[in-house]
């Protein structure tokens, strides 16, 4: 009972995060699958590719009951979202059979390094941004190949993809921040459906526990997801109440979070 609880309570977290900023969740999600699996004596080789996969699928239910919670607000950008979910959810899906072999420890400590590097501008910066989205060919150009490492970095460390996707809708795309949390929530549930799906057809080895496809541990998955669809429309609600100034620092405080722990947890190990 006590690691559904936790899972519950780690999904609801995750879904206040989710409905609140558009990032899926995974980066709280991942750390708590591999404690939970340290502890059933998960073989390395393949406790994290299940850490990765099971996160992915907790994604997509939330990232879903996040866009119900959007609807009739009008603040979703389909011209940027379809071409950044279609080609994430190809890369997604090449990338999640090569996770195993992938440095996915530089990797984390580079992209922590990264999130600092992006929440210092977001926290640092006090003038209001002139938002000019382009919307002739090259927006679409532009959102196809931003599609690319969001699918890669979704399957190589198990998010959704919503911190690289939002962030590039903002930096390269030049879209209003009020816009981005809702139209990274579609990108991620297709991203991480495409990744879950991959998932689904790598095999794993014997487990201590049942009700497992490929590396989706759809037994500690559930809880996970009950909890985060529970409260993701809480996290819309706390987005449509507050001011853009509000949300980038809210943004920005949850990357100098994330980034931080990736650096140090993977320093240490």
């Amino acid at each position: 009972m006590l690691p559904v609880a936790a899972a519950l309570a780690v999904g609801a977290l995750v879904g206040v995060i989710t409905g609140l900023t558009g990032v899926g969740g995974g980066v709280l999600m991942v750390p708590f699958l591999y404690v939970l699996y340290g502890g059933l004596h998960v073989p390395a080789s393949d406790a994290t590719a299940l850490a990765h996969a099971t996160s992915l699928a907790v994604i997509v239910p939330t990232a879903i009951r996040g866009l119900v919670g959007y609807r009739g607000k009008n603040v979703v950008n389909l011209r940027a979202a379809l071409p950044i979910a279609a080609v994430a959810a190809a890369s997604a899906a090449i990338t999640a059979p090569l996770a195993a072999r992938l440095p996915a420890q530089a990797l984390r400590i580079g992209f922590g390094i990264f999130l600092l590097t992006v929440s210092a501008d977001l926290l640092l910066r006090t003038t209001a941004r002139a938002d000019q989205p382009p919307q002739g060919p090259m927006h679409l150009i532009g959102a196809a190949l931003l599609g690319m490492p969001v699918g890669a970095l979704s399957a190589a460390l198990g998010v959704g993809g919503g911190i690289p996707a939002t962030m590039g809708m903002y930096y390269l795309l030049k879209l209003p921040f009020r816009i981005l949390a809702p139209t990274s929530l579609l990108v991620i549930a297709v991203t991480a459906a495409a990744g879950t799906v991959s998932y689904l057809f790598t095999p794993t080895g014997a487990l201590g526990f049942g009700w497992v496809a490929g590396h989706v541990d759809f037994g500690h998955a559930l809880p996970l997801a009950v909890g985060a669809s529970l409260t993701a429309p809480l996290g819309v609600k706390l987005n449509l109440g507050s001011s853009v100034f509000t949300l980038r620092r809210i943004f920005g405080g949850l990357l100098v979070v994330i980034g931080a722990d990736l650096i140090i947890e993977n320093l240490i190990r």
